[in-house]
């Protein structure tokens, strides 16, 4: 949670932008966030379905629409 909230609070772009893709990555490839992740084996998580996490994280992909920057999302490989 602590990354999700860093990108919702920081006005830098590209600060946000590695925020995004770390969530993205760490997702287990369950397609959903969870509560926390092991640093060194993303696979290793807690809480399977967190839907507080999931929430926030749809919050924040649509604050950064709203917000006209689309372009960062697209650009996240």
């Amino acid at each position: 949670m602590s990354i999700m909230m860093k990108a919702f609070t920081n006005q830098d772009d590209k600060e946000i932008q590695a925020c995004v893709k770390m969530l993205l990555e760490t997702d287990a490839d369950t397609g959903f966030m969870h509560e926390s992740f092991n640093k060194d084996n993303p696979k290793k998580f807690t809480r399977e379905w967190f839907a507080w996490q999931n929430t926030l994280f749809g919050e924040l992909i649509l604050k950064l629409v709203n917000e006209g920057k689309v372009d960062l999302l697209n650009e996240i490989k």
